[in-house]
């Protein structure tokens, strides 16, 4: 099988279109509606392309106004949408750089610009209430982090384009917004965790964090990240009885969703939507008190490189928080009907892929060629796009060792079983090790190259 050297990482941006247009607007506000794209992104067959660092080509509106709504979508040359069975948006974070316009930064982990808007799979779409919106500048300066997935077996490009509309009227109350994670900033620079699986029929596990609050103010808006296995991510108030202050649940398609009939299946699918909050009163919060942010997961599976992030919106005031009040009764979460929808996590095992004679994926029960039987600890290299050896045998409580030896960016993530879970995305110099503890088989594979790089680790009980 041959394993073409393609970029794991890739941000040529040839075109950043901007189009502007009046919108009917209500009394005392002057709407716009901003439409800009960035792109062509060309993504490898059966492989994953993304941006970690932030990519320079996306157009700002160029205006001095608030945002009021915004949504991002992938779209073809001609502007139409891409359906998922070609190339999946896995998520997308718009990043605001300007000098101009004060506060930037992401309230959590810091890092370069302030995140303030977001979607993954489940197509979340920026709403405020009427009178708030998210402050920007004419002088501000834009980038994104993505990743994008394609389930053909030819090369494949796309656009990422966005829809934002703006109030220019200046009088509305500016919000700032804060992406939290749950997972503590100390640990990984990625905001990925790993559900170990294994537990009885509803067991849940849970990946909590606290927030100490910067300013006193009022949450008035906020939605959820989630992957595949999730059930909710909430914002909790422990000065207050440890009453939720809000949280956004998962919600999955039917079984005919698209989500399920995409092929090659190169990550567990995740919810289609999940609750987006708002109120125009706001829940109040005080400077300096902690808030948990904990994400849900179901517990009976393992779940892989999952995420819950929530994006909050906070109007700043000083009175707010004070004491411990009865929450605002027009806070409302905001889900849409879906015939058929289930709110918890569908089963979906994911199978080992290899290419055909004819380049197309196809599942394998176990992969072909000799197992590599080894005394005790084994090392499997990372080279050329593809894992040598690919099978290896150990006794119980050996230990693998992975060695990173392309310039490529690799991970190893599990699919199967409760094992090393996932690494971090690492290229030529780097390692991985993991002491198996448990016996079975193992199945792994790079989720940036599923299709070349899968393996396996057989564990055996005796020596």
């Amino acid at each position: 099988m041959q394993h073409p050297r393609v970029p794991a990482r890739a941000a040529a941006v040839a075109t950043a279109a901007l189009v502007i247009g009046a919108a009917p607007a209500p009394a005392h506000a002057r709407l716009v509606h901003v439409t800009a794209r960035q792109g062509p992104f060309v993504v490898p067959p059966y492989q994953v392309l993304f941006d970690t660092q932030g990519t320079r080509g996306v157009r700002a509106p160029r205006l001095d106004g608030f945002i009021v709504r915004m949504h991002a979508r992938l779209v073809d040359r001609r502007g139409h949408a891409i359906p998922v069975s070609r190339i999946m948006l896995h998520h997308l974070v718009y990043k605001n750089d300007g000098r101009f316009a004060g506060d930037r930064h992401d309230g959590t982990c810091g890092g370069t610009g302030e995140s303030f808007y977001g979607r993954g799979e489940e197509d979340e779409t920026l709403r405020l209430p009427r009178g708030y919106g998210v402050r920007i500048r004419k002088g501000d300066r834009w980038h994104s982090n993505w990743m994008l997935m394609n389930h053909s077996k030819v090369f494949d490009r796309a656009y990422i384009r966005y829809t934002a509309t703006i109030d220019t009227s200046r009088r509305l109350t500016p919000v700032k917004p804060y992406w939290l994670r749950a997972t503590p900033c100390s640990t990984r620079r990625d905001p990925i965790f790993n559900v170990p699986g294994g537990g009885p029929p509803g067991a849940t596990h849970t990946q909590a964090v606290d927030w100490t609050v910067p300013r006193s103010g009022r949450i008035v808006a906020g939605g959820g990240h989630l992957h595949g296995g999730a059930l909710a991510v909430s914002l909790s108030q422990p000065r207050c009885g440890n009453r939720t202050l809000m949280s956004s649940h998962a919600l999955y398609g039917p079984p005919s969703h698209p989500f399920y009939h995409v092929w090659p299946i190169l990550h567990e699918p995740g919810p289609i939507y999940s609750g987006w909050m708002v109120s125009r009163r706001g829940l109040p919060i005080r400077r300096g008190e902690p808030l948990r942010v904990s994400g849900l997961y179901e517990d009976t599976r393992a779940h892989m490189r999952v995420m819950a992030i929530l994006h909050v919106y906070v109007a700043f005031d000083r009175r707010a928080g004070r004491r411990c009040r009865a929450l605002p009764r027009d806070a409302r979460t905001l889900m849409p009907q879906v015939a058929g929808a289930r709110t918890g996590p569908p089963a979906y095992p994911l199978p080992l892929n290899m290419l055909d004679a004819s380049g197309r994926a196809q599942p394998v029960d176990t992969l072909p060629g000799p197992l590599q039987s080894f005394p005790g600890d084994a090392a499997i290299t990372l080279q050329d796009v593809r894992a040598t050896p690919d099978r290896v045998s150990v006794p119980l409580g050996a230990t693998v060792r992975w060695s990173f030896r392309d310039p490529l960016r690799h991970d190893v993530t599990l699919v199967n079983g409760a094992g090393p879970g996932f690494s971090s995305r690492q290229k030529f110099g780097g390692t991985f090790a993991h002491r198996f503890t448990v016996p079975g088989t193992y199945r792994i594979y790079c989720s940036l190259h599923p299709l070349s790089m899968p393996q396996e680790v057989d564990v055996r009980a005796g020596s």
